[in-house]
C-alpha cells in the first residue's frame, strides 16, 4: 500500500482488493486503497464518509458494505456505509444492532 494503515478492513470487489479505513499512526482515516492484480499496483479510491477502523466489511452483489467500527477516540459507530463502483459511498439508513467493532463480516 502507499499509505501507512493498521486496523483496517479488507475485502474483494470485481477482482480488486480494497483496504478500507484504519489507523495511520495518528488518526482513524476514511481513505481507501485498491489493489488491482492486473496492474500489480495500489491506487487511491474514493474515501468513505466517516473515518473508521476495526470495522467489518462485506460484499453483497456489486456493493461493499462497511459496518460499525471505531471513529476517532473511543467513539464506536453503529452506521453502515455502502459503495458501488461508479456511484461512490453513501451512508445507508441501516444500523448495526448496537454499536460494533473488532469483528469480521463474511458472506457465502
Amino acid at each position: 500500500m502507499n499509505t501507512r494503515r493498521g486496523c483496517h478492513s479488507l475485502t474483494m470487489l470485481n477482482e480488486k482488493l480494497y483496504a478500507l479505513g484504519g489507523f495511520n499512526g495518528s488518526n482513524m482515516v476514511s481513505t481507501i486503497e485498491i489493489f488491482d492484480p492486473r496492474l500489480g499496483s495500489w491506487m487511491m479510491g474514493e474515501p468513505m464518509n466517516d473515518p473508521r477502523g476495526y470495522s467489518g466489511a462485506v460484499v453483497i452483489g456489486e456493493k461493499i458494505y462497511v459496518i460499525g467500527g471505531v471513529m476517532d477516540g473511543s467513539e464506536i459507530l453503529s452506521t453502515i456505509e455502502c459503495y458501488k463502483e461508479g456511484c461512490g459511498w453513501e451512508l445507508t439508513n441501516m444500523k448495526a444492532v448496537g454499536k460494533r467493532c473488532f469483528f469480521s463480516a463474511v458472506v457465502l
